[in-house]
């Protein structure tokens, strides 16, 4: 039924109207305004010629997201991705549990010190260790702990010794906060893009992505796709499907993809 019924016995109701005769009363009118409505289509698109703006736009946006696709064979199937990602869930499930088990207890037990959550020399050294560099310094200005090397090197005035990195125990991520995560997974992907790739690096960055809570906050979502795209860069340049980097940098280019839904950055 119309939303205004426009009907009045003693006028007639209009079908077919000459438009060029002006309406003898105000029904009649609104019954024109009704009959020219319902002529009218749904959606209306305007046929505009769009280039005549070419030469007055400033922005130029970019369809690519900057991801590499990888070369054939070097990415797992769209299967084995779906396969990874429910395996993935399935640790931050069991993560969960351990964590609420984990912290009763260490509440109870001295508490892990951790660098503060903005000291990034801090995590850097606990994370990837440190390393001596060919002038014989220590990266970062850092000096080694004694007892924590792989080796030392001598000379007269002092020795530099060579540490290596802390993997992510259950115990170190317990400790952390949900903000921590957040800032250590941002300090991990600047030392990519600065460093290149390690097994530790994978081993924290998986961590890390276990305890990222969902739904992700914006700024964390573009981190992930930043990791994604630099993982992409670094397996273009692998030159064998056996090079160990193959798989971790694989990993975890599917769980930012399949697992944080990030799926135009996905290996297809």
């Amino acid at each position: 039924m119309p939303a205004f019924l426009l009907e009045d016995p003693d006028v007639e109701i209009l079908e077919e109207y000459d438009p060029d005769i002006p309406a003898s009363n105000p029904l009649e009118y609104l019954q024109r305004v009704r009959r020219e409505a319902e002529k009218c289509p749904s959606v209306v698109v305007a046929d505009i010629d769009v280039t005549t703006f070419k030469d007055k736009q400033t922005v130029l946006v970019s369809p690519s997201t900057g991801f590499i696709p990888a070369e054939e064979g070097f990415a797992p199937t769209v299967p084995a991705q779906r396969k990874l990602a429910a395996q993935f869930s399935n640790v931050r499930q069991v993560s969960v549990h351990l964590h609420k088990k984990k912290k009763e207890k260490a509440e109870q037990e001295q508490k892990l010190k951790l660098p503060a959550m903005k000291d990034e020399s801090g995590w850097k050294q606990l994370c990837l260790g440190c390393g001596v560099s060919p002038e014989g310094s220590v990266e970062e200005g850092e000096e080694g702990r004694q007892g924590e090397g792989q080796g030392a090197t001598t000379d007269s005035k002092k020795v530099i010794y060579i540490c290596i990195g802390r993997p992510p125990s259950l115990h170190i991520l317990i400790t952390m906060d949900q903000w921590t995560v957040i800032q250590v997974l941002d300090f991990h992907i600047t030392w990519l893009q600065r460093h290149g790739f390690s097994t530790i690096q994978a081993q924290w960055l998986y961590a890390l992505m276990v305890c990222l809570e969902k739904p992700l906050y914006p700024d964390t979502a573009a981190s992930l796709r930043t990791l994604s795209r630099c993982c992409s860069a670094i397996r273009a340049t692998l030159d064998s499907k056996e090079d160990d980097r193959l798989a971790p940098l694989n990993l975890l280019i599917c769980l930012v993809s399949r697992y944080f839904d990030q799926g135009d950055l996905a290996d297809t």
